[in-house]
């Protein structure tokens, strides 16, 4: 119900961008070495053939006959962002995500910059609220994501919603929401609605500039997150997602 829904809103008539926390592609060395589609339209296409357990097989028999330090494969973008590999090291890969939501994008027939061209009114970006949440804090914010209690997870999202309402990330965009929507920010624990506030600020910043702050050069099949660059707050490694 929530994919039908999804596919309904990315339907409407634009003008519109919106950035979306799934991945956009997958990395060129697993798609030609699983003799998968090289074009992303058919790429896209033939995964949504596969359910996902067979996609699991895929990605296992992919891994099974690499050398174990190098088993799972980046992209270009994952490097930049210094993002875990779309594969998984454990639990649900990302490439799952993948498999769910770029057919939808397909036959949307949405523009993805250095993707597809599609209808030029409706223009779609991969995102990652958790790389932007990075430039303002290394704490815990959404539970399921690592262990943390409940009270230290609220006051890293309350952090989180004062230095977006005041342009103190990384893009130095301002949100302003009402008390009652800043109120349900906040006290969302799973973060989703965080997590969304993340993705429209990344819009926000993307929407006014001609590349949309994408790479000059980006692989068709392996897509950009929006932006890849962020410094991780206090200069640590950064991990999104």
């Amino acid at each position: 119900m929530q994919l039908q829904r999804f596919e309904s809103m990315l339907t409407r008539p634009g003008p519109w961008l919106g950035v979306f926390d799934f991945p956009f592609g997958l990395a060129r060395e697993l798609v030609a070495a699983r003799a998968w589609p090289l074009h992303w339209d058919e790429l896209a296409a033939h995964l949504a053939s596969l359910d996902a357990a067979e996609l699991r097989a895929a990605l296992r028999a992919f891994c099974a006959v690499r050398p174990r330090r190098s088993r799972l494969v980046l992209r270009v973008t994952e490097r930049a962002a210094g993002a875990p590999a779309m594969m998984g090291r454990k639990g649900e890969p990302l490439a799952l995500r993948f498999h769910a939501g770029a057919p939808l994008l397909g036959r949307a027939n949405l523009t993805i910059p250095g993707i597809r061209a599609g209808d030029p009114l409706r223009i779609a970006l991969e995102g990652s609220p958790a790389l932007l949440a990075a430039s303002v804090t290394r704490g815990v914010w959404r539970s399921g994501v690592r262990r943390g209690r409940g009270d230290v997870r609220e006051l890293e999202r309350e952090r989180l919603v004062d230095a977006l309402e005041r342009g103190h990330t990384a893009l130095g965009v301002r949100i302003r929401m009402a008390r009652a929507e800043r109120a349900a920010v906040v006290a969302d624990d799973r973060g989703e609605r965080l997590a969304a506030l993340l993705c429209v600020a990344q819009a926000a910043w993307a929407a006014p500039r001609t590349d949309f702050g994408l790479a000059a050069a980006i692989d068709p099949l392996e897509g950009w997150i929006v932006p890849a660059h962020l410094p991780p707050a206090g200069g640590r490694p950064k991990m999104v997602r």
